[in-house]
């Protein structure tokens, strides 16, 4: 039962220690802040941005935009069940426990800068745990050529 639990049952000894204390360190805050990784492609008339949020489903992401700024944000709550239901039911799941458990709420947020983009024709899909976003480039105005008499 041991070896699934993700560490080590060695005693720990002093470099371990001081490798941990050293690492703290190096390591920039921002750098905590958990973000998922996107890929945004140019084409002709449109940019396609792909973002990887795996083991979400449609209904935890929210796509938001305000003022010009795109927010995609992703919040996953861990579900439990009450103790009740333990007694009384046949469930395997309900008559398990944890040896270990990692996986619990977590959140990611993003912004992008929408400046040129066509907000009122952006599109969405969620697939595979892939989320792609169309974003049409504005039409570009072509400028009005006025002669002025001069009087």
């Amino acid at each position: 039962m041991l070896n699934l639990v993700p560490f080590s049952t060695n005693e720990p000894d002093i470099f371990d220690y001081l490798d941990a204390f050293s690492r703290s360190f190096n390591v920039p805050r921002a750098r905590e802040v958990m973000q998922f990784k996107t890929d945004i492609k140019e084409y002709g008339d449109h940019f396609q941005l792909s973002a990887e949020l795996p083991g979400f489903n449609k209904e935890e992401i929210s796509i938001d935009l305000n003022e010009g700024i795109l927010t995609i944000s992703a919040k996953h709550a861990e579900e439990t069940k009450s103790d009740d239901s333990k007694e009384n039911s046949d469930d395997k799941e309900a008559l398990s426990t944890y040896i270990c458990k990692e996986r619990r709420e977590y959140n990611y947020k993003r912004h992008f800068n929408m400046k040129g983009i066509d907000t009122k024709q952006i599109s969405a899909s969620y697939n595979n745990g892939i989320l792609e976003l169309t974003l049409p480039k504005e039409s570009k105005k072509e400028s009005e050529h006025i002669t002025i008499d001069v009087a």
